[in-house]
């Protein structure tokens, strides 16, 4: 599910998704403003781990410091329990 935040003045929208990573899921995070996407692993216990740095991913353009904002709530929740099901699978 993608969840839309407006925040400092640009929307972003967060998208939790399985991912090809064992046992995390990820939030792809992209901005109305376009440029590179966002991304942060999320672990079966919530923990949250900005991923910008791999390949297809970088740094904010609109955030003078290029880091993303922090995920929405429910879209931690909505990847957290996608990383349990794919431990589930183990």
């Amino acid at each position: 599910m993608a969840y839309e935040s407006v925040i400092d003045g640009q929307i972003y929208v967060f998208e939790a998704d399985y991912g090809e990573e064992l046992e995390t899921a990820r939030i792809i995070v992209r901005s109305a403003a376009g440029g590179p996407e966002g991304l942060f692993f999320v672990q079966r216990d919530g923990a949250l781990e900005a991923a910008d740095d791999l390949p297809g991913f970088g740094p904010n353009p609109v955030a003078a410091d290029g880091l993303w904002p922090l995920p929405p709530a429910q879209a931690i929740e909505d990847a957290q329990r996608m990383a349990e099901q794919k431990g589930l699978d183990d």
